[in-house]
């Protein structure tokens, strides 16, 4: 799962941030906060996060959203957010938060990946993995898989299944 891990430390005054399993065209952010646990006692918390693209700001959050304030938790995260990107995109996550009169902030630079390359023989044309020979178009409803040992697309029959 492509994901995004920010979890704000209200001791060292510090976002940290992982980044796992990144995909091309996504990750879900996940903004935590850390303190004493199990229970986190928040002192007027207000933060936002901003995913960049250059100078543009591609997509944002802010919160807590209009008339609720986050008083304490026991959970991890208190937001999860699906993150949509361009594969082979160069991003800013920036982050921010203001929590008992303290602001932290910091800032993440990364890129996302093109999708794996499915066969050994494909090749990435920019955009998408094209294979060696065009999928076969013969208007029939028959169902046909590329393959590597033979470099060719193979017609899946019941006995291959």
């Amino acid at each position: 799962m492509s994901k995004i891990i920010a979890t704000d430390h209200f001791a060292s005054q510090n976002w940290e941030v992982v980044i796992e399993d990144l995909a091309p065209t996504y990750a879900d952010l996940f903004i935590g906060f850390t303190e004493n646990a199990p229970i986190i006692e928040f002192k007027d918390l207000s933060f936002k996060y901003e995913l960049k693209q250059g100078s543009n700001i591609k997509q944002y959050g802010v919160y807590p959203p209009p008339g609720i304030k986050y008083v304490r938790t026991d959970q991890t995260y208190l937001v999860v957010e699906r993150l949509k990107f361009e594969m082979e995109t160069e991003y800013e996550l920036y982050l921010w938060a203001k929590n008992g009169g303290k602001s932290f902030e910091s800032s993440v630079i990364f890129t996302t990946p093109r999708p794996k390359q499915p066969y050994d023989s494909w090749e990435w044309d920019g955009e998408q993995w094209n294979p060696p020979k065009p999928y076969p178009n013969d208007y029939n409803e028959v169902h046909y898989e590329w393959s590597e040992k033979n470099l060719q697309w193979e017609r899946v029959t019941e006995e291959n299944v």
